[in-house]
């Protein structure tokens, strides 16, 4: 964790108090930038983009961490969140009491996380909290037991000594204990060095005030020394904001230090009181990195930091398409993002779906699964809810009663729905919810399987509603390249050289991928490319159907108004990480999919997409390609307006679910927490194959995400991203919704 996250010798000092000269923290001792690139970086400004998208530094006060003699942990704050990632939450809601408010702690214990970046000598934890008679606080801070206190009757402030070496670089864990259940507590402060003298104001819950200066009243973070964000950078950005000093002249200093390097210095000067001061930063210099940005009065005086915010210069814009009359999803079940060339390069022939991205597809290049497995992820591609939402965990869960499913809504708009395909597994259980206009499963009608079984009544389908003057929405589950992966004449011998083996055969199930799995059934080289090489001859099969179903509604006429979808429900695992198949884990090879779009009308050339999307985005998207209003109970968003705007988007972190286990995907991390709450951290791209857990080696990439992490575990079952924003990047709505 940068030095900007932790000071170890700042002193208090209230909004309109003085403070004493204190240290600044390494990172913000960097060299500054020179004035003339600062005022360069001032005046030779691009146009903004005020009203696309941005990162709003005020609506996400949960990620800022907070500073006053140390770091401070307000309970009543949702930036207490980034600290607890306990699966299940053992905090109650905030209560105020005499004016003051606080979180219960609802059981005996919890334990909590924070990030420390100082010296390793002795430390003092601050706890205000309010007490009754016969309750007793202790700590254990990592693993080693602190001294127990005796807490009294009302509000108080409590100071335990933490012996040095205890508090250690990087991030700590802290468990909180008290006698009895219903403790209320108020903020939490974590100090270097002996217990102070009591520090005569509390801190604040919120560190966002309504503040007035020259008779203009703004928004602004105020009441804190200093404030630091873990945030990735995008491209072509600029942050603004203003800033002034209330009483008394203030040094103020924004810096962003990128992970392992030097802080760059953004903003370096003594600001006298009585006027807001406007500030056009440019991050160009970091653009892409993960950095952690800091505000802070360097000495003396107060600092006010008005309207922060990141936003994008101005980029073209393409005309937004009118509504298509008709929309075709088709979804390849278990189908590898990086087996098609549009992803990687890779040995695999798909030419049709390659030739047509390449001429007029939108391709989200990191879109993450729901879940690894297919009743989680189906569910949340048909309701734009997470499988905690939409109830589907696991695989032999129900769906919940009132889920939105997109085939119902765009039913009630009198649009014939259809879907057809062999996943009975996953969409039986979607099927009363959908209430489609006709629901065929063709292998278990007698109709045969295969896609091209598929793809002809698809296009039958479509006929019926051609002849009846209707609009129609068809979703679609081809099971290739799903178990068993079957032989097919003259595309298979692209990719399994010599004799077939009959331990392997020509149509391996799950029943010989479990065998491998176990070791009961040896595998050598041949058996391995066998194996895989059948794989890709379904895909390379897949892609013929895909053009067979395009060449379809060509022939109808239909390609000028119908979109087209394709996309994974999630990929397949070919012993990457000890396991074969789907639903065993997290990690890229059975969440990352691929997701494309034709759009009529839209554009001539390839786009791509480079943002994290996700699974939840795609009945959103439906919808808004439909010509229809969002469905306010779905949780992700319409990916419409990536696609228009031919520029830069903010980044984004997206969540996987599966059971307890969950995972989060930022534009170059991966973060897993399995099962049994084991951690794991990738780098994505100097590490694609995600062979190297570095959550030990990146503490800034770890606590970015722990961050995120904690909003997640809190909100996941109500978090709407049209509303409120992303995990890394809120909205006011968000700050409504929560109540802070």
């Amino acid at each position: 964790m940068s030095r900007v996250l932790i000071c170890l010798a700042v002193l208090a000092v209230s909004l309109g108090g003085g403070c004493r000269r204190a240290p600044l923290p390494r990172a913000a001792q960097a060299a500054p930038a020179s004035t003339a690139a600062r005022g360069a970086a001032q005046t030779a400004l691009p146009l903004l983009d005020e009203s696309g998208p941005r990162v709003d530094l005020l609506a996400s006060r949960a990620l800022w961490h907070l500073f006053q003699r140390g770091l401070v942990i307000p309970f009543a704050s949702e930036g207490f969140r980034k600290y607890a990632q306990e699966y299940t939450s053992p905090w109650r809601g905030v209560t105020k009491l005499q004016d003051r408010a606080g979180r219960v702690l609802g059981t005996a214990t919890s334990s909590l996380r924070f990030p420390w970046d100082g010296e390793t000598g002795a430390a003092t934890i601050v706890v205000r909290m309010n007490g009754a008679t016969g309750q007793r606080l202790s700590l254990r801070l990592n693993g080693k037991q602190l001294k127990t206190a005796t807490v009294a009757s009302g509000w108080q402030t409590l100071a335990i000594s933490a012996p040095a070496g205890v508090l250690r670089p990087g991030e700590n864990d802290l468990v909180i204990a008290v006698a009895k259940k219903g403790a209320l507590f108020h903020s939490l402060e974590v100090i270097a060095g002996p217990p102070p003298e009591p520090a005569d104001a509390w801190p604040a819950s919120s560190p966002v005030i309504a503040a007035s200066v020259a008779g203009q009243e703004k928004a602004a973070l105020a009441g804190f020394r200093r404030y630091s964000m873990l945030l990735e950078i995008p491209r072509q950005s600029f942050l603004v904001l203003e800033t002034a000093a209330p009483q008394k002249a203030a040094h103020l200093r924004v810096s962003a230090q990128p992970e392992g390097q030097p802080a760059q210095i953004l903003l370096d000067e003594t600001q006298q009181p009585g006027q807001w001061q406007a500030h056009t930063l440019s991050l160009a210099a970091l653009a892409g990195k993960l950095v952690t940005l800091e505000f802070a009065v360097v000495d003396g005086g107060d600092g006010l930091w008005a309207a922060p915010r990141i936003l994008l210069a101005a980029a073209p814009s393409l005309a937004r398409p009118k509504p298509v009359r008709n929309l075709v999803l088709l979804i390849g079940d278990a189908l590898r993002a990086d087996s098609l060339a549009l992803y990687s390069q890779t040995k695999v022939l798909t030419p049709r779906i390659t030739e047509a991205g390449r001429k007029n597809g939108v391709v989200f290049l990191n879109t993450e699964a729901a879940s690894p497995s297919s009743p989680p992820s189906h569910a949340s591609i048909q309701s734009g809810t997470l499988p905690r939402v939409s109830g589907i965990l696991g695989d032999k869960a129900k769906l919940n009663p009132g889920t939105p499913m997109v085939s119902a809504v765009l039913g009630a708009d009198h649009i014939a729905t259809g879907y057809y395909g062999d996943n009975s597994f996953a969409m039986g259980r979607l099927k009363a919810a959908s209430k489609w206009t006709a629901y065929h499963q063709p292998s278990q009608e007698g109709k045969g399987g295969g896609c091209p079984t598929l793809i002809k009544l698809m296009l039958g389908f479509a006929d019926e509603q051609i002849k009846a003057g209707r609009r129609f929405f068809l979703s679609s589950i081809a099971f290739e390249p799903h178990t068993p992966y079957v032989y097919h004449q003259g595309i298979t011998e692209h990719y399994v050289k010599g004799e077939f083996d009959p331990a392997i055969g020509k149509s391996p199930d799950g029943v010989i991928l479990t065998a491998i799995v176990r070791g009961t059934l040896q595998m050598t080289p041949a058996r391995w490319q066998q194996l895989r090489g059948l794989y890709d001859g379904e895909v390379e099969y897949f892609d013929q159907c895909f053009g067979t179903l395009v060449d379809g509604l060509a022939a109808r006429g239909l390609r000028d108004d119908t979109a087209v979808i394709v996309l994974a429900d999630h990929g397949e695992g070919f012993f990457e990480h000890g396991s074969l198949g789907h639903a065993y884990g997290h990690w890229f090879e059975v969440t990352q999919v691929p997701l494309v779009l034709w759009v009529p009308g839209l554009t001539d050339k390839e786009i791509t997409v480079d943002t994290t999307v996700s699974h939840v985005d795609v009945a959103p998207t439906i919808l808004d390609l439909m010509g229809l209003p969002p469905e306010p109970r779905m949780q992700g968003q319409s990916l419409l307006p990536m696609a228009l705007r031919q520029g830069p988007w903010t980044p984004r972190v997206i969540p996987s679910e599966y059971g307890r286990s969950y995972s989060l995907r930022s534009s170059h991390l991966r973060y897993i927490v399995d099962y049994g709450g084991k951690e794991m951290l990738y780098d994505t791209v100097a590490d694609p194959i995600e062979k190297t857990d570095v959550k030990d080696r990146r503490p800034m990439a770890l606590r970015y995400l722990r961050d995120c992490a904690g909003l997640y575990l809190a909100h996941r079952s109500r978090w709407h991203t049209a509303a409120w924003g992303t995990l890394n990047n809120q909205t006011p709505e968000f700050v409504q919704a929560t109540g802070e």
